[in-house]
């Protein structure tokens, strides 16, 4: 039997298939490059052709404890010309399928799509389509139209007037292909690539509009060649060349104006769709000079360029905007003589008018009208000339603020492995019931693991055991525990310690055992703002121990993962513990193994309580007379009612249950063992204690250890004081300096 908490295998959810077939736009493309599916990236790559994808993700949205993952294979069906029948779709619909040709599609052939959650999660695709026309054919003026990723504008306003499918269906005889190239070089020279996505939702014409805005160009058939003709503004002229206009080729001045300067923006907040992240950003510039003439009132315009996929092309795009929308431009109709007939929508020209005292103004066509055969005026609408890209842009991409909360798994550093104590087999597994007990072997254990929280986005984290050479297999999944370390070096008898580094410490629950070293200690109360942790020392199987500064303590208790398989004595697992976070789970190859032979914990007899030496306790320092060495009795079996103290009276014994004394000298070497004690005292006579020792004297230092033995089973600790100084240095040295 494998999982978490519990004696028996439970039907707890189930894993869901399916089989889809999802249309996702014109083809063939050139490459797919990324599949999604609940905003996380199931498959990346670059795939140019029709083909299947095997997708191996279990874990995308927590694996099978939280809502599974994506298993299972996935066919690109590009939508070729020659592309037959989808075998899948034949096998699933009948051999009258289509092969659905000029598009391009997914189909998932029945893989998982979830765990414990019956709904889909929504599936997206990142598609390229730059190199070649969505029938296949080379793309126009292919040279130029990848930049960094994206598609020259000028393409896309290219392909919508000629694509025979979806677009105007325009033959390329009636685009003036030389103004296309020229508007292609000069974005390219920009790095002014665009990705965006067009749906039949939208007009093509609204769609080319919406291009234009982007690179703050125009569209015109042109009257003198009848072709479409694609202008940029830029500044890209020598105003000493540029055509005149004056008071003698200008009829009049239908309307002259400026915007008032209270009528300025001094700021613009430009949004667009940041590729590296795949989400919404927007950046702020502002003309400080405005601000300060508005008294700091801030004039927000606000302009989305959707097609924009990086930060340093959209400052750029917000400088130009800001420039135009901050400055006092002059806005003028005008009607002239033939003159003028050489202009079209986008040209420059130059206007001299004294009476305004203008004198060589540049403007720039918005709107011209050529006349008729029978009045041969022309009416222009132009606005100053400041438009077009700023020659130096010196502004990075402001920070959007917006931090991802989700992170990828890492190691957990601080993992106890043990084996489950009687206490928590009664408590957790077996209850109070005699049969219950009966069916664990003897010999046998059962696996405990206590994780803390290597970062605040692991929500939880797999095991995995294995032993031997076999492969790891996942058992269960556990929840982290509360932790601290020790701020101080602790004897065998403080009980309120203090304690650094806490991680969730609010979630202890008093009452319970945390583990520190090999000791537990149950825990009475926590002061997280005093950093201190108030404890009884040595409960259950365990006694009192000396620990370091920086010891941790694991409160295990209310947290720690165990599972139902028993292993016998002297078998040896090998664990790893998998953290989980938004993100996934941590590879198996980038967790620690932690090894752990089985002892037999939970059959052994606990130690004895309350130990003294002479009536004295573990601060012992100094004794006189003979050794006297007392305890209390213990029984494993009659402490689950509650956490029994060390300074308790006795409880038990077990029947059966005999202690062993054990001596140390001065050296640390074992100098008498007394077995088979069933009492709660022992005297270590001083006649007997000289002749072993070697010294023809006392011990100067002692150690004294008990332990409890029962059915061959000896307690799972020893007892032990340490006494750094017996009877005095005096009382002896005068016998042993005369020898």
């Amino acid at each position: 039997m494998s999982g978490g908490k519990g004696s028996k295998s439970v039907t707890v959810g189930y894993r869901y298939y399916a089989g889809m077939h999802l249309t996702l736009c014109h083809g063939p493309v050139d490459s797919l490059n990324k599949i999604v599916v609940g905003e996380r990236t199931a498959w990346s790559g670059s795939m140019t052709s029709s083909g299947q994808i095997t997708i191996n993700q279990p874990d995308l949205f927590g694996g099978d404890d939280r809502e599974g993952g994506i298993v299972g294979a996935v066919d690109l069906v590009m939508g070729n010309a020659a592309d037959g029948q989808n075998d899948y779709l034949v096998a699933k619909l009948g051999t009258n399928v289509p092969a659905f040709r000029g598009v391009v599609s997914l189909v998932l052939r029945q893989p998982q799509l979830s765990a414990m959650n019956p709904y889909i999660k929504p599936w997206s695709a990142e598609l390229t389509r730059i190199i070649r026309r969505s029938d296949g054919s080379p793309q126009w003026y292919s040279d130029k139209a990848a930049i960094a990723g994206d598609m020259n504008p000028a393409h896309i306003i290219y392909e919508c007037l000629t694509d025979r499918t979806w677009g105007r269906g325009y033959s390329s005889a009636e685009i003036d292909d030389a103004s296309f190239r020229a508007a292609a070089d000069t974005l390219y020279a920009e790095n002014f690539g665009l990705s965006i996505l067009w749906d039949q939702q939208q007009d093509i014409e609204a769609f080319i509009e919406r291009i234009l805005q982007h690179i703050d160009g125009s569209i015109y058939v042109s009257p003198r060649t009848g072709l479409f003709t694609l202008k940029l503004t830029r500044d890209d002229y020598d105003p000493a060349t540029l055509l005149e206009l004056n008071q003698t080729n200008v009829i009049r001045l239908e309307s002259f104006e400026r915007t008032l300067p209270e009528e300025l923006i001094n700021q613009v907040t430009l949004s667009y769709h940041d590729r590296t992240t795949d989400k919404s950003v927007s950046i702020s510039v502002q003309d400080i000079a405005g601000i300060e003439r508005s008294l700091g009132e801030i004039k927000d315009a606000k302009v989305s360029y959707e097609g924009v996929a990086n930060g340093a092309l959209a400052a750029r795009l917000a400088m130009r905007d800001l420039r135009q929308l901050s400055s006092t431009l002059a806005k003028i109709t005008l009607v002239a003589n033939r003159t003028a007939a050489s202009l079209n929508i986008g040209d420059v020209f130059r206007l001299s008018w004294p009476e305004l005292r203008i004198e060589q103004l540049i403007l720039r066509v918005a709107q011209i009208s050529y006349g008729t055969l029978a009045d041969g005026r022309v009416r222009i609408t132009c606005v100053e000339d400041v438009f077009g890209l700023p020659d130096a842009v010196y502004l990075a991409p402001a920070e959007s603020g917006w931090v991802d909360p989700r992170q990828a798994p890492i190691a957990a550093n601080f993992v106890s492995v043990s084996e489950l104590p009687y206490w928590t087999i009664v408590h957790e597994l077996t209850g109070e019931s005699a049969a219950a007990q009966a069916e664990i072997d003897p010999n046998g254990g059962f696996l405990s693991v206590s994780a803390v929280r290597p970062s605040d986005a692991a929500i939880n984290y797999a095991v995995l055991t294995r032993q031997g050479s076999a492969a790891f297999e996942k058992i269960g999944v556990g929840d982290f525990i509360p932790s601290c370390v020790l701020a101080n070096d602790i004897g065998q008898t403080e009980t309120v310690l203090n304690v650094l580094y806490g991680v969730d410490l609010d979630l202890v629950t008093l009452n319970t055992y945390a583990q520190v070293g090999s000791e537990l200690v149950a825990v009475n109360a926590v002061n997280v703002a005093a950093g201190t942790v108030t404890v009884d020392r040595g409960v259950l199987d365990t006694v009192p121990a000396k620990h370091s500064a920086g010891a941790r303590l694991y409160f295990v208790e209310d947290g720690q993962f165990y599972n139902t398989s028993q292993y016998l004595s002297g078998e040896m697992v090998q664990t790893k513990v998998l953290p989980a976070t938004g993100m996934g789970v941590l590879a198996e190859a980038s967790a620690p193994t932690i090894s752990y032979t089985f002892a037999k914990r939970q059959i052994r007899p606990y130690p004895p309580g309350k130990f003294r030496v002479n009536n004295l306790d573990y601060s012992v320092s100094y004794i006189t007379g003979e050794v006297t060495v007392s305890w209390a009795h213990r029984s494993r079996v009659l402490q689950t009612a509650y956490l029994v103290a060390q300074g308790e009276a006795n409880i038990g014994p077990e029947p059966g249950t005999t202690y062993t004394v054990r001596i140390y000298g001065e050296a640390g070497t074992l100098k008498h063992t007394e077995t088979g004690l069933t009492g709660t005292s022992w005297t270590y006579p001083m006649a007997t204690e000289i002749a072993e020792s070697g010294l023809n004297r006392p011990h100067e230092k002692l150690t004294v250890k008990v332990e409890a033995v029962r059915d061959g089973h000896i307690s799972w600790q020893a007892q032990q004081i340490d006494i750094p100084e017996c009877r005095g240095y005096g009382m002896f040295y005068g016998a042993s300096y005369g020898e």
